[in-house]
């Protein structure tokens, strides 16, 4: 036997009913066979589910009713149900089922993100700027409501990864709301920074974080691991210390290490004993850590 017929045994599963038995190499997606409609989960998920609600005689995959979606292999139907990834979205209706994006879709009667309700209003439910949907009454970014006000919602622009708007109530970076805002003085800046008249912000891991100490007039974006203002210098948002802003330098974004004219830094505290006037111009750094600095011969 070759080595693909072993694999191919070894990996393959069945259905003891009808006999359907995917392989290593059967794709990801639904099958109708003997008279059943099947989802195939793949190599790397090899689950196969029999969709026992389905009527095998009127299912179709759903590229055939909008050809060239690229999502719409994912979802598939018969003449009442429609299903997303193998699992039957509970409520929607195939006569009217439209596919909007991975994962959303829309009926007369409902919209549906994976399998559950997200909105009540598909007639008012469009795609808006920065990949963001909204009906009458909430703005969504993937399953989550991000505004109640989508009459007054301004689009502020891409900056990096985060998509900006604002409404009345304040600030909307990705999902993530800021609402202890100056609207009108909002600026967002570069790698996940934002500032107001009076207040710095950084979004890191999926969290909005204010700098504390920042001058929000003086505050800018040095690269994307140091900032400053005009008296402190900062870490990821973390003060360094003692640093001087007038003098500071980036030895080496990749080592997290920095200097001014008194003192070398690894991320925000100072390396005992390190000398910045023994900095040699030209020598790529070997390492940095919070005891030495290192250059290569």
């Amino acid at each position: 036997m070759s080595l693909l017929g072993i694999l191919s045994g070894i990996f393959s599963c069945s259905d003891r009913k009808s006999g359907f038995k995917p392989g290593v190499l059967t794709p990801r997606g639904y099958y109708v066979y003997a008279g059943k409609a099947y989802f195939y989960g793949g190599f790397s998920n090899a689950s196969l589910i029999e969709l026992t609600e389905a009527d095998a005689t009127e299912f179709e995959v759903f590229d055939q009713r909008f050809p060239g979606n690229e999502y719409a292999a994912e979802y598939a139907g018969d003449n009442k149900a429609v299903y997303f990834a193998g699992r039957l979205i509970n409520g929607a209706d195939s006569k009217t089922f439209v596919i909007l994006d991975y994962g959303l879709g829309k009926d007369s009667n409902s919209v549906f993100y994976r399998h559950s309700v997200l909105s009540d209003d598909p007639a008012n439910f469009v795609k808006i700027e920065g990949g963001f949907y909204k009906d009458s009454r909430h703005v969504y970014r993937g399953s989550y409501i991000v505004s109640d006000d989508p009459v007054n919602l301004k689009y502020l622009g891409q900056h990096g990864y985060i998509e900006y708007f604002s409404d009345s109530k304040g600030i909307i970076a990705n999902d993530i709301r800021i609402d202890s805002v100056d609207v009108n003085s909002f600026v967002p800046l570069a790698h996940g920074y934002s500032k107001d008249k009076s207040q710095v912000f950084v979004i890191r891991e999926a969290r909005l974080e204010k700098v504390t100490n920042a001058d929000a007039g003086s505050f800018q974006v040095v690269s994307k691991y140091f900032t400053k203002d005009s008296s402190n210098v900062f870490w990821r948002g973390t003060e360094m210390q003692e640093a001087s802003p007038q003098t500071f330098k980036i030895i080496s974004e990749e080592f997290h290490c920095s200097c001014d004219d008194r003192q070398i830094y690894f991320r925000n505290k100072k390396i005992p004993g390190a000398d910045p006037g023994k900095i040699r111009a030209g020598k790529r750094l070997k390492y940095c850590n919070e005891n030495e600095i290192v250059f290569e011969d």
